[in-house]
């Protein structure tokens, strides 16, 4: 019997590198000290920043727990309690439990053919509302070009937070430069990720030092001038399996064999899929009638493709964001994939 392919290639990955993830937790267990206690941080550290500033060129780097940490950090440094700020209609429920936890009111905008915000609707969602602040976030890796949104918000003073937790860029060449038109921008490095430490991970970055300032002080559990702190820390063991991870990512050429299996999909497939740029595939969508998103889903578990339902939208509200979820079906579009085998099962599908 064939593997089942599944949206998470976490069994591949150990077989594949469990040696090398290995020698990089032995390497790294000399350092396990914090740099909220006076230390500075851990070689696997320094590491990981000098090669997220040379992929993305944002230049302040703190690594947090996870993306929802580092989200939770952003909205409570730009925001009092009580302020409103708007976020996307579908996404990963941390979106809105990230602002509603540090007590933010949430108005949600509606979605594009992207997956992602309507551009134009937060247009007029800011105009109407004057938010404190909006979350943009980069759904399955296609980005979105937040660029046309500075003007609108530099005219109400509306900050800008970016997740990128599923779109962090290694030498792929978009027309929006991640992080560089936000205040701040949110990354996740958990396993599911590419690239993943082995559990959770996560950073928030910005080009602005002040803000960094804040940033730093809020995770290193100070309280001072700039106010409370808490703690959110990426332990140096997940650092260096996620400097180990980059380097076979880059080694294995796994992005170019996520962008052939993508290419699969769209040349064999008679199913529409997002659109936008797109060169990093965390999941591949694929949008079915309606009426046929569940048989279809059936005949891909017939042939151990573990595809499944995109997750539920934050609200019942918006038109778009609830038509994607009653078409949209995720499919595995991991370097682990071999095209051959792909192209067998889908063949008893079609």
């Amino acid at each position: 019997m064939p593997k089942a392919i599944a949206c998470i290639p976490h069994k591949n990955r150990m077989e594949a590198h469990r040696v090398d993830y290995l020698r990089a937790i032995s390497d790294s267990m000399d350092h396990p000290f914090q740099s909220e206690d006076g230390r500075e941080p851990s070689p696997a550290h320094q590491q990981l920043t000098e090669t997220c500033i040379q992929y993305t060129e944002i230049p302040y780097w703190q690594f947090t727990n996870c993306c929802t940490d580092s989200l939770q950090i952003a909205f409570s440094i730009f925001c009092e309690i009580g302020d409103t700020v708007i976020v996307p209609a579908y996404g990963w429920r941390a979106i809105t439990n990230a602002p509603q936890f540090v007590g933010l009111n949430v108005i949600y905008c509606d979605i594009d053919d992207t997956g992602n915000t309507d551009i134009e609707e937060m247009h007029q969602l800011i105009a109407k509302h004057q938010p404190t602040a909006i979350l943009i976030v980069h759904n399955f890796g296609t980005v979105v070009d937040i660029s046309k949104l500075t003007g609108v918000c530099d005219k109400y003073g509306v900050r800008i937070i970016e997740d990128a937790a599923q779109a962090f860029v290694m030498k792929e060449s978009y027309d929006y430069k991640i992080g560089s038109a936000a205040d701040a921008v949110c990354f996740s490095f958990d396993f599911t990720k590419s690239p993943g430490t082995l559990g959770a991970g996560g950073a928030i970055a910005t080009y602005k030092s002040e803000i960094f300032n804040r940033i730093v002080s809020v995770c290193s559990h100070q309280t001072n001038e700039l106010g409370i702190g808490t703690k959110s820390y990426l332990d140096t063991v997940a650092a260096a399996v996620l400097n180990c991870d980059i380097k076979i990512i880059e080694e294995m050429q796994y992005r170019q064999r996520r962008v052939e299996i993508a290419t699969y999909y769209k040349n064999k497939l008679p199913y529409k899929t997002l659109s936008g740029e797109n060169y990093i595939f965390h999941r591949f969508i694929i949008l079915p009638e309606k009426d046929e998103k569940q048989n279809l889903l059936e005949k891909l578990k017939s042939q151990k493709i573990l595809a499944k339902s995109v997750y539920k939208p934050n609200t019942d509200d918006c038109l778009y964001a609830n038509r994607f979820y009653e078409r949209a079906i995720e499919l595995p579009c991991h370097q682990f994939i071999d095209v051959k085998d792909l192209n067998t099962r889908i063949e008893q599908i079609l």
